[in-house]
């Protein structure tokens, strides 16, 4: 009787513990290629492409924004243009495995919402009307 009343007590503690585990994780919409895209942004951010392209590929600054890509070039040239580079974009070829580069491409390709970056602010003129 004693074997049992542990053996359940450590059943019952495991169940709490997996059903503790499931509730901390954050919910993820999971799809067929998810892993990739979710890798893809992971790269993007570890491998600097943002500090060119803007936070998650918004806004731009030295590279172009990278929002709409999909709609500017297809995966094979998109694939090409980290690959190899251009212009002033750094070729990834040497840094960069095929699978992370195939990953990033489905992350760029899985960007649908855009998303307006507001203008910096214009700097404040200071008048000498002030009589202080």
């Amino acid at each position: 009787m004693r074997a049992f009343l542990s053996s359940t007590i450590l059943c019952a503690a495991a169940g709490c513990a997996v059903i503790g585990i499931f509730l901390t994780q954050p919910l993820r919409t999971v799809s067929a290629d998810s892993s990739a895209k979710q890798r893809g942004a992971e790269l993007f951010a570890q491998e600097g492409c943002a500090h060119c392209h803007g936070p998650a590929g918004v806004g731009g600054g030295k590279g172009p924004d990278l929002q709409l890509v999909r709609k500017r070039r297809n995966k094979d040239q998109i694939t090409l243009q980290i690959h190899d580079g251009s212009l002033s974009m750094p070729a990834f070829k040497d840094t960069l495995t095929d699978p992370q580069i195939q990953d990033l491409v489905a992350y760029l390709r899985a960007k649908r919402k855009f998303v307006k970056v507001p203008a910096a602010p214009k700097p404040v003129t200071p008048t000498s009307s002030d009589p202080d």
